[in-house]
């Protein structure tokens, strides 16, 4: 037992030398459980602890070999952190010592120069501060103004733009005497009217942009210059001008979309004078509504002028319209000449529809339609017995060629030759009704056949002022005829035979075929009552001119002295 005593004694002795490690959880309820083991247990301890402690530093020897870079990192970081840590203490040290005393000492020097300057903007700032709900409304007034421009609402953004003037009005005289702030006023009132004013021009180019819109009616455009004249952005006179002067566009650039190069240009016609007409008596209805008629009581929208816009403004209006209508008709209405009874009947129409709103044009549209009706008809007579007899001519009695005998071309085979004395107009036959005899001379039919087709079409739309311009078309064309003719009797060199012939055709031609064409002119086409040979004559010849200057009275006299020496 002593040996043991001894034993404990010496463990007793070393666990009192550890009494720190000792206090440690585990090592107490190590302790603890050692003081429950049997002696056996006891005596095998040591070896197996020493086994333990072998086994443990043979794994630290491995482990060691095994991660020594990790060691070396290790130490390696654990040096940096304590050279950085001693760094940042020598500059927590400098800060301290040298920084702070000098920042100290630079912030007294600021506070003595500069304390001034400062206290008086911290004053401002409170006067700013004060006004700052009134600053911020008025500052946001421009950005409102523009929102309403934006979005139409005009009424609002003048309402807030006399708004603003008067606030900027009242701060400009509260602040009038003191001269520190009236800079500050003056450079504020200064932007903010130049903000309302970009803001007040865009709202005016869309406005006169209105104008411009051909979609836009009656009651856009009375908004529309309703908003300018409380604007006050140009006079009364101004204001017309531009309102007659934007819609006159709109009319001109609808009129310029027609096709003026179509073939059909009678439809081209149709389609511009509705569309003329519908612009034209909307433009004048319009500015008399705005301009002549308008109200000047009370409301949001009324005049703050009661003058009048001048009144030539006015008369211009009505030529500048005619001015878009009339050189198109004198340009087109010629070549829709078979169609010129309808677009006359629509031009009537026209005419009278404006002249309810002071614009009758009636006289002008009656010497264009006469001029039409002549030069159609003329063209006509170019194009039909013209041609058909310069073909004729060309074949027959072509100056380049041998000409053929009269009895080859100038008289039917199958039919005897007519006298004379029977080759006499009948005064007292219809004036529609051709006569018979020209059947026996092919030539002369033909071309009067012709003539017919052109009478027949000038009947849907014959003015009585066109029968002069007719007349002279057709005595025109019947004398250019009737030289050729007579150019042919004199060189063609015909037997006494081959001239009885071609007196035949003379006689016919100027005792038949131009009295009977002067009666279906003047009486067929033009309804004049039936009269004596010698009145109807007379009358041809009071419209055509007289004998010394008419060419075709120059023609048959020249036939009648041959056809006389010949008899």
């Amino acid at each position: 037992m002593t040996g043991t005593d001894g034993e404990l004694s010496a463990l007793q002795d070393l666990l009192s030398q550890s009494q720190g490690v000792l206090q440690a959880p585990e090592n107490v309820a190590y302790l603890t459980q050692l003081s429950s083991l049997p002696l056996s247990d006891l005596l095998a301890t040591p070896a197996a602890l020493t086994t333990q402690s072998h086994t443990i530093t043979s794994s630290l020897t491995a482990l060691t070999h095994a991660s020594y870079p990790t060691f070396l990192s290790l130490h390696k970081s654990s040096t940096a952190l304590h050279d950085s840590l001693s760094s940042l203490d020598s500059s927590l040290n400098t800060l301290l010592d040298t920084a702070l005393p000098a920042l100290d000492d630079a912030a007294r020097v600021f506070r003595e120069k500069s304390g001034p300057s400062v206290i008086e903007e911290r004053q401002k700032t409170r006067v700013v501060l004060e006004q700052q709900d009134k600053l911020r409304d008025l500052l946001d007034i421009p950005i409102l103004i523009d929102t309403c421009v934006r979005n139409g609402l005009y009424s609002e953004a003048l309402t807030l733009a006399a708004h603003a003037t008067n606030v900027l009005v009242a701060l400009c005289t509260l602040h009038s005497k003191e001269e520190e702030y009236m800079s500050s006023s003056l450079q504020l009132t200064r932007s903010l009217q130049g903000e309302m004013a970009s803001s007040l021009h865009s709202m005016q180019l869309l406005l006169l942009n209105t104008l411009f819109e051909s979609s836009k009616k009656l009651p856009a455009l009375w908004k529309a210059v309703q908003f300018l004249r409380r604007m006050q952005a140009m006079s009364e006179d101004e204001l017309a001008l531009t309102f007659a002067s934007a819609r006159i566009e709109c009319l001109r650039n609808r009129e310029n979309q027609l096709d003026r190069q179509a073939d059909d240009v009678s439809r081209f016609l149709k389609r511009y004078i509705d569309a003329w007409r519908e612009g034209a008596y909307d433009i004048i209805t319009q500015y008399t509504t705005i301009f002549l008629e308008r109200s000047h009581a009370g409301g949001p929208l009324a005049s703050t002028s009661a003058a009048q816009p001048n009144p030539v403004i006015k008369q211009t209006l009505l030529p500048t319209l005619l001015s878009l209508l009339l050189p198109p008709l004198r340009t087109h209405l010629g070549r829709a000449y078979p169609h010129l009874a309808p677009l006359s009947t629509q031009l009537a129409y026209c005419s009278s529809a404006m002249a309810r709103v002071g614009m009758d044009f009636r006289a002008l549209l009656s010497r264009l339609i006469t001029q039409a009706v002549v030069d159609g008809f003329t063209r006509d007579l170019r194009m039909g017995p013209d041609r058909e007899w310069n073909v004729t001519l060309s074949k027959y009695a072509s100056s380049k060629n041998k000409s053929a005998a009269p009895s080859t071309w100038l008289v039917s085979a199958v039919q005897p030759l007519p006298s004379l004395s029977t080759l006499v107009a009948q005064s007292s036959a219809p004036a529609h009704v051709p006569p018979e005899l020209l059947t026996s001379f092919p030539p002369l039919a033909i071309s009067l056949n012709a003539y017919l087709r052109a009478l027949n079409k000038l009947r849907l739309l014959a003015p009585f002022n066109a029968v002069n311009g007719v007349i002279s078309a057709l005595e025109s064309s019947l004398s250019k005829t009737g030289q050729e003719l007579f150019t042919y009797a004199m060189e063609c060199g015909a037997s006494d035979k081959e001239l009885d012939i071609l007196r035949a055709v003379g006689a016919a031609y100027a005792r038949v075929m131009v009295p009977f064409l002067r009666r279906a002119v003047v009486e067929g086409v033009f309804g004049v009552p039936n009269t004596s040979q010698a009145d109807g004559d007379k009358m041809i010849h009071t419209m055509s001119g007289s004998r010394e200057d008419n060419a075709l009275e120059i023609v048959l006299q020249k036939w009648e002295n041959w056809l006389g020496d010949g008899t």
